[in-house]
């Protein structure tokens, strides 16, 4: 009997298994009309709360009641800008040129005063570095907004001096003497124009005065102040035409231990004074001679920051000095490059020079000079020879200062590091000796796009102080947590912290706010005093710098509108400003930041493999570097949303020239979609009937305006009557005054006083308005006040609009109680954004009652006007308005991308607001209108949708709701990211990572379109312990061995503070990082003791696992598919079975998102791999992964400045001897030492 009863046990369950078996060859096909009614619930829920909350046709109407269209005129658009640019340019000109002559005038009237004695003070820039008896204090500094925030005194200048030069030598302290009645020039130039940012004398001494006066900010780091002018590009740029740089470095066998770190300061150093206008390459020699960079080959490369970096880690990969050199196939290849250059019109094609760094030559050289540079006898020779003694020793310099003043060049002896820095810069001004002679061509040049004071040449040194600060930061977690430490997720944490930081590159040029980009424009001062002895003597450089912001002001993007923009391209192809130029990873500038071509932003729609660029961008680019006016079509790609998002479209771009300068203008337009802006209706034109009620638009405070936008402003910052804490405060100041006045307005700033003999060119001085020290953008004055007052009370509208009332689920939302509308829906917020760059907002929830979560270590979101500012330039506002061209009635859904606080997060909808014409039908977006809301309220509504069974569809709740395990269900947006699905912690993730072959089938047929998007800007992380091919061995001097030494050393330091009880640096640790993760989560109750047990690392092992994998920043091109939802989506697909296609989706009507199901029971079909929408870096095997290389390869055309080459002059032949080098004579100060101290452990870090 008991037998009996297993056989049928038996018997049962193998009918349980063939009927699964059965059930699982044959799954039950997803209920599409199910799915119907699903997505219909879904949209009529999101779609009715979103019309309750934003009071969207109340917006609209009220715009189309009075608003009118105007077209945007691409050609009058971008003359207008290039104008108001040429405008600006030619007043930093006329400026500029009052300093040089006052420079020149007060240089001569000094020549012959003795220079000043020890009782001599200077405004030192640097008073807690400078001497106290010979400084004189900097009072009265006061924070000016024109000279961002920085504390200023503008009657006086103060003088930067490079930590390396003496400031009591004689010829110093002589033309800080003289320069001080530059203070003069500078404070008229400033009154005359109060747009004019820093003005500044750069001096050969090394000295620069800038005004106004400033102190120097300190170091951060307490690192010591490596900022010279004469290494800055204003400065290299107009102190000599362009130029050919050959470098060629001695390694013979002499050339060892401190010799070759001098030789490779100076090469380094050589290297900092070259511009994009330069070209250059490094030769190392020995018995046989080679490029340092092997892909630099027999040519010369632009002196970009990318390619100077590339030669830098070439030198510092140069083999150990060995065997004898020979001179003579060094120089004969250097000529032989160099003349190639010539004949065939590549390079700077102007001035040419090779520098020879060596410890001694065996002979001048005489017949191979003859052969090669003295064709045309010794008066035209084409290339300048500069010789560069190293060594303490003092060997026969006879031959190599020779070789230098026989060709036209300088010699220098240098015998310690300290004095490397001084000494090289000197071959500047004897380049500059035919411009000094001509005397009267004093020619403006241009930089590219730069830093302000900020080094870009210590990226790597940045880099490395953040992983050493992060070692520090995990070395103290472990300390803490222990074998917590290496717990699958808090592994995965740590992981996830680290790639979230290499990917922080999308920061564009107008987001980012640590370093202030500029253009500079500078012009050489010359000394014109008459002397018996022909000199040719270069007193220095004036300049002025051009913020890029002041650039994007003047291109009136409240007029572009949203997604049209403008940009400048200089004579190389380089964005000067641009949307997309996104010149920092974190807080740290990208080592290619100044260098983007503009093919390498604006993206052309075609399947062409990396660097492989359409025709279509590359004759466009011809144009604009060529400086032509006119326009073209293109159909190009664009991302955004840190790029996790791309649209193709058709731009119009608009181009022309801006005289006088290097920079060509060019405006994009889409004017299929966007070709039309709001114009703002006559009743508000004049204010006549508005001016007494302009304050009553802003009674209250929940309202931003861009921070970004001129609106109104004070001409001069001259305290608290012109000074502001927000943009918002400063806008009711200038409302106020407007309310009260009828004068005119005016864009341009007018001067403070004006005196006809400072107007040159008899230029007609802008009108004056109000009170004469302050100016308005009327056009966009008045679209904000016009803004202000349609959106007025816009949200406390939506109970009392009678046309909700119709709506019966209108109804119902108004009658909710607030707590219940609020339990139901959870909106936390609504707002609106207008085209005048006005943005409101009305909080649904008390954020200061608000506890802070503490669960899974979240912390409180930062309120939606913290981050929203920006109005058109906001994702949620882009995509609602290029949504719209889609459906004009949908909202747009996002969530935050890869979210662990899921608790917090936030669901963000928005939809645009059209003003329609109705004569034509054409339209323009006039605002967005949006709410935030939980995104649990939505998880709820989407799980109590999808459980629910209709039995007019034939569904069974086992098998056919969201709950059944045969269903896995998603909502996903029109980029196919998860806004919401049956598990919580998808949200945000791109669907292709959690269901990889369902993504890929979708887009196989053609639901979602792929994009390909090529990061030309990217920054990528090389393991310093990745094996090089193309480095050399090491020069393993006792220096390196010091280096190992000390790593050993602070390794056992490192393994002490993780296994020892060292209250002290506990408390240390705490003290910096008060914000170390607490690793709270109970992964005991997760895993057994035993799994728990092989997760314990100890000993060397852990150590191992503590210590990060350090790693070098490289300029890289990075690639990433992006995905977007087709228009119409092809929804009933035929196939041979249910399997073959084993999902179904619906559209969300009127939203960006599509109701997913899949079928659980069906095997993968595809073998497609779970893939996410990260950029991965392209190589080019071709030269061994070098981006630097296949650039320098394929490089592109550039045009040659429009600036006088002048490189020779008859009379300089007539320069002594004495004129044409010497030795050095060092003299030591403790801060000298300090910094090449500093400079020596930077430079043998990387040995």
């Amino acid at each position: 009997m008991k037998s009996a009863k297993v056989l049928v046990a038996l018997f049962l369950y193998g009918c349980c298994m063939i009927r699964e078996c059965l059930q699982h060859d044959n799954p039950e096909p997803v209920k599409t009309a199910l799915l119907q009614t699903w997505a219909e619930k879904l949209y009529f829920e999101l779609w009715n709360c979103g019309e309750y909350i934003t009071n969207r046709k109340s917006l609209q109407s009220k715009y189309n009641k009075e608003a009118k269209l105007e077209g945007r005129n691409g050609q009058i658009l971008v003359a207008n800008i290039s104008s108001v640019i040429k405008s600006m340019m030619d007043k930093k000109q006329q400026s500029l040129k009052r300093i040089l002559e006052s420079v020149e005038q007060v240089a001569v009237s000094a020549h012959d005063d003795a220079p000043p004695g020890d009782e001599y003070k200077v405004r030192n820039a640097k008073p807690k570095k400078a001497t106290p008896h010979t400084n004189i204090l900097l009072n009265d500094l006061k924070e000016n907004s024109h000279f961002y925030h920085t504390p200023v005194n503008a009657t006086y200048s103060s003088v930067h001096i490079p930590t390396y030069v003496y400031d009591r030598a004689a010829d110093v302290i002589k033309a800080l003497k003289w320069s001080e009645n530059l203070d003069v020039a500078f404070r008229k130039n400033y009154e005359i124009d109060p747009r004019l940012s820093w003005q500044y004398f750069g001096s050969t001494t090394g000295f620069m005065r800038q005004f106004p006066a400033m102190e120097w900010p300190d170091k951060p780091d307490n690192t010591e102040d490596l900022y010279d002018c004469r290494m800055r590009p204003w400065y290299v740029e107009a102190a000599a035409s362009p130029k050919d740089i050959l470098i060629l470095v001695d390694n013979s066998g002499s050339m060892m231990g401190q010799s070759k770190i001098i030789a490779r300061h100076v090469i380094n150093t050589l290297l900092d004074t070259l511009s994009v206008n330069d070209y250059v390459n490094v030769l190392v020699f020995s018995n046989v001679t080679n490029e340092v960079v092997p892909c630099f080959k027999n040519s010369l490369v632009q002196a970009t920051l990318a390619n100077i970096r590339e030669l830098k880690l070439g030198v510092e990969n140069i083999a150990d000095p060995n065997n004898i050199s020979d001179f003579s196939i060094a120089l004969t290849r250097a000529f032989e490059t160099l003349e190639m250059y010539r004949e065939r019109n590549m390079g700077a094609m102007c001035n040419q020079a090779i520098m020879l760094v060596t410890d001694g030559v065996p002979e001048n050289f005489y017949e191979l000079f003859k052969t090669h540079n003295w064709k045309n006898g010794t008066m035209g020779m084409p290339v300048r020879v500069f010789t560069y003694l190293i060594g303490r020793e003092l060997p026969e310099i006879r031959d190599m200062k020779w070789m230098a003043c026989a060709n036209h060049g300088y010699f220098v002896h240098l015998s310690t590091v300290e004095e490397v820095r001084e000494q090289v810069v000197h071959y500047l001004p004897v380049m500059a000796r035919p411009l000094v002679l001509h005397q009267s061509h004093h020619p403006v040049i241009w930089t590219p796009l730069y830093a302000d004071v900020t080094d870009p040449k210590m990226t790597d040194y940045l880099w490395e102080k953040e992983e050493c600060q992060q070692q520090f930061h995990d070395t103290i977690s472990y300390k803490e947590t222990k074998d917590k430490f290496f717990y699958p997720k808090n592994r995965a944490k740590r992981e996830r912290d680290r790639k979230k930081k290499e990917l922080d590159q999308n920061l564009n040029v107008n987001r980012q706010k640590k370093h202030n980009l500029i253009t500079s424009l500078a012009m050489p001062a010359f000394d014109k005093k008459t002397e018996m002895t022909k000199v040719a003597h270069l007193l220095g450089v004036v300049g002025t710098d051009v913020p890029e912001a002041d650039l994007r002001e003047a291109m009136s993007p409240h007029i572009l509108g949203v997604n049209n923009y403008a940009f400048i391209v200089t004579n190389n192809g380089f964005i000067v400003t641009h949307p997309d130029l996104r010149p920092v990873f974190g807080d740290i500038l990208k080592p290619n930041y100044n260098s983007i071509d503009v093919t390498e932003v604006e993206l052309v729609d075609s399947d062409n493999i990396a660097r492989v660029f359409d025709r279509s961008i590359l004759t466009l680019r011809d144009y604009i570097i060529n400086q032509t006016t006119g326009d073209r079509e293109i159909t190009v790609k664009y991302h955004y949303d840190d790029m996790r998002r791309a649209i193709t479209a058709e731009r119009h771009y608009y181009y022309s020239i801006v005289e006088g300068t290097p920079f060509t203008v060019v405006v994009a337009l889409q004017e299929k979609h966007f070709g039309y802006r709001v114009k703002i209706p006559d009743r508000f034109q004049n204010l006549n009937t508005t001016r007494s009620s302009l304050l009553d638009y802003f009674k209250d405070d929940e309202w931003r305006v861009h921070p970004d936008w001129l609106y109104c402003r004070y001409a001069y910052d001259d305290g608290d009557d012109t000074s502001f804490k927000t943009p918002e405060d400063e806008l009711r100041h200038f409302l106020k005054r407007i309310a009260k006045t009828d004068n005119t307005w005016n864009k341009w700033p007018p001067p403070r006083f004006y005196s006809e003999s400072y107007d040159s060119k008899g230029a007609t001085l802008p009108e004056e308005k109000f009170d004469g020290k302050c100016y308005c953008d009327k056009d966009l004055m008045l679209s904000l006040i016009y803004d202000a007052n349609i959106t007025k009370g816009i949200f406390t509208e939506a109970k009392n609009d009678t046309e909700k009332k119709k709506n019966p689920a209108a109804v119902l939302m108004s009658l909710l109680p607030r707590t219940e509308f609020e339990k139901r829906f959870g909106v936390t917020l609504a707002f609106v954004a207008t085209h005048s760059g006005l943005t409101r907002w009305m909080d649904y929830e008390d954020k200061s009652k608000t506890p802070l979560n503490s669960d899974d270590h979240e912390k409180q979101q930062p309120h939606f006007i913290d981050e929203n500012v920006y109005s058109i330039e906001e994702v949620w506002y882009r995509r609602a308005v290029e949504y719209n061209m889609v459906n004009d009635e949908s909202y747009v859904y996002s969530v935050p991308f890869d979210n662990e606080n899921i608790k917090s997060t936030l669901v963000t909808a928005s939809q645009a607001v059209f003003v329609t014409s109705k004569e034509n039908k054409k339209k323009a977006a006039a605002a967005v209108v949006g709410y935030q809301f939980r995104h649990s309220a939505l998880q709820e509504l989407f799980s109590n949708i999808t459980k629910q069974c209709y039995s007019e569809t034939g569904c069974t709740p086992a098998k056919d709701t969201c709950q059944s395990i045969e269903r896995d269900c998603y909502i996903l947006d029109n980029n196919g990211y998860i806004i919401a699905s049956e598990n919580a912690m998808d949200t945000g993730k791109f669907f292709g990572n959690v269901k990889g072959p369902i993504m890929t089938m979708m887009v196989n047929e053609k639901i979602y379109n792929n994009i390909t998007i090529f990061d030309y800007q990217g920054v990528c992380f090389k393991r310093e312990n990745e094996d090089d091919s193309n480095s050399s061995s090491f020069l393993y001097t006792p220096i390196h061995h010091l280096k190992q030494l000390i790593g050993w050393l602070i390794g056992r330091v490192l393994w002490l503070a993780a296994h020892s009880n060292f209250q002290w640096m506990l408390s240390q640790a705490q003290a910096i990082f008060e914000d170390v993760p607490d690793y709270q989560e109970d992964e005991e109750s997760i895993y057994s003791a035993d799994t728990l047990a092989s997760f314990k690392i100890e000993g060397e092992k852990a150590l191992k696992y503590v210590r990060i994998n350090r790693t070098r920043p490289k300029s890289c091109d990075r690639v990433v598919n992006l995905y977007t939802l087709t228009s119409k989506i092809p929804e009933k697909v035929e196939h041979k079975s249910m399997c073959a296609r084993p999902y179904e989706l619906r559209k969300i009507m009127n939203t960006n998102l599509i109701l997913l199901v899949v079928n659980g029971r069906c095997p993968e079909t595809t073998k497609a791999e779970n893939f996410d929408t990260v950029p991965k870096e392209v190589e080019y095997g071709e030269f061994n992964n070098s981006l630097n290389c296949h650039k320098a390869f394929y490089s592109l055309p550039r045009r040659r400045p429009k600036t006088a080459c002048i490189r020779t002059h008859p009379d300089e032949h007539e320069i002594y001897d004495k004129m044409c080098g010497k030795g050095t004579i060092t003299t030591v100060t403790p801060i000298t030492l300090s910094i090449v101290f500093f400079s020596m452990f930077n430079f043998i870090r990387f040995l």
